[in-house]
């Protein structure tokens, strides 16, 4: 019987008290869309040990950036905003060195909310720190609907993949952020838009290997819509072909 080879799947995780305890914090959300998909999850604890990031990116065939803080204006060369939230800056530095060695090793990115706005931060980009803030005419983009529905719409770039995936160029999607892409970094291209104009997705400018950033929550919405199941399973698909 031949033998069924399935990609380990890195997801970025958090640090929370509970118990008055510093624990590992990833929503399990995250670890039943990749299973879904064919993967098989390994949590990847925030710490700043040399060589971390490096090994983290050998062991794993793909690296998911999951939600969570704020992202660290320092991780982008900016003072805070006085509407900056939690921030986790040893966080945002394993993450950046995850990035960076995942390029190297041409291994598939996923970045989802946070992690989108982490990943043009780590590629040379900046972030909105507060979008009600900086931007006029906002839609509201903090949904106080349950995670998994839709609240808004966005237009999807008919040359993309995620519109390959999609099949359609208008989806509606959950919602739960204050922050944004802002200058976008130079090897990314966005790809999807919400009608205010802020970034709901991009994806690399070079197709040497998949670079994902999506805006909202498809691990939230993946229970309710075949769509964001199937966008988990394209990423699984690309980071099984990177098994040696």
């Amino acid at each position: 019987m031949k033998k069924v080879t399935r990609p380990v799947i890195g997801i970025t995780s958090s640090t929370v008290n509970h118990n008055n305890i510093p624990s590992i914090n990833l929503h399990e959300k995250y670890i039943r869309s990749v299973i879904q998909a064919g993967g098989i999850p390994a949590v990847i604890p925030t710490g700043t040990e040399e060589g971390m990031a490096e090994v983290w990116s050998s062991i794993c065939s793909g690296i998911i950036l999951s939600s969570g803080e704020d992202v660290d204006p320092n991780s982008y060369q900016a003072e805070p905003d006085p509407k900056i939230q939690k921030t986790n800056g040893k966080r945002d530095k394993l993450e950046i060195e995850l990035v960076k060695n995942a390029q190297k090793q041409t291994k598939p990115i996923l970045a989802i909310c946070r992690g989108m706005t982490m990943l043009n931060a780590a590629l040379g980009g900046t972030v909105i720190q507060d979008i009600e803030t900086h931007k006029s005419n906002t839609i509201n983009h903090y949904q106080k609907a349950a995670r998994p529905e839709p609240t808004h719409e966005v237009q999807i770039d008919n040359q993309s993949r995620l519109y390959q995936i999609f099949n359609c160029s208008k989806i509606r999607v959950n919602s739960m952020h204050h922050q944004a892409i802002d200058q976008l970094a130079p090897h990314l291209k966005p790809v999807a838009f919400a009608p205010d104009g802020v970034i709901e997705a991009v994806e690399g400018v070079n197709e040497t290997s998949l670079l994902w950033g999506i805006q909202w929550h498809p691990e939230e919405m993946a229970s309710e819509d075949p769509r964001m199941v199937q966008l988990f399973k394209e990423f699984v698909a690309e980071c099984t072909n990177k098994i040696q």
